[in-house]
């Protein structure tokens, strides 16, 4: 009985290892601890040249030559830690926004979009995010919501911000009679790409 036992324990202590084995290989990776330091002046300005969002089911995507963003610097006496925002933008202008259809769009801000460094390289090139990038999209026929980061790198000679990934998605239920014709749906992802530049605010190790 007692070696029953002991066989019956060890194979639930197997399993259970085996158990948090698998959990904590399906725990989402976590961003490397530390902090950086923002510097620069309190206003900061995001420069967005032909900046394209495509919605990666259907392929529909709207372009804008010109999206322009400022807000102002968090203190920049005190480090960060990585992920969180060093700078806030509240303020959005943009120009001659056209959909792939080829009608006009309207893009308007529905949130305060942010700017962090999330890596441990703080250096010339830095991993970097722009953070809760949330907008309302008027285009004819399919208006929508999008919310979400958009990641990257950014480089702090040249103050280039370069898309490399995006959260993005349509956060509601889209609205027009274009939108179910496309497929376009609510919690389907979108892409982003484009130049931008940041001016006013450069990082380094604290």
């Amino acid at each position: 009985m007692r070696k029953f036992t002991s066989t019956v324990l060890a194979g639930v202590a197997a399993g259970a290892l085996a158990i948090a084995t698998i959990a904590a290989m399906s725990q989402p990776a976590q961003a490397a601890a530390g902090t950086y330091t923002p510097h620069g002046g309190p206003l900061v300005t995001l420069s967005g040249h032909d900046v394209t969002f495509t919605h990666v089911e259907s392929g529909f995507s709207f372009t804008c030559p010109q999206l322009d963003m400022s807000g102002s610097l968090f203190d920049p006496s005190q480090s960060r830690p990585f992920g969180t925002p060093a700078t806030t933008w509240d303020d959005l202008t943009t120009s001659g926004c056209t959909s792939s259809m080829g009608g006009d769009v309207t893009v308007d801000l529905t949130g305060t979009w942010g700017f962090a460094v999330t890596g441990a390289e703080v250096g010339s090139v830095s991993p970097a995010a722009i953070t809760d990038a949330a907008m309302f999209v008027g285009a004819g026929g399919c208006s929508f919501s999008v919310a979400g980061d958009i990641a990257g790198t950014f480089d702090d000679a040249t103050g280039a911000f370069t898309p490399d990934g995006s959260t993005q998605i349509i956060s509601d239920d889209p609205a027009g009679f274009l939108c179910p014709i496309l497929g376009i749906t609510q919690g389907q992802a979108m892409d982003v790409d484009g130049s931008w530049t940041i001016t006013g605010l450069t990082i380094t190790n604290p």
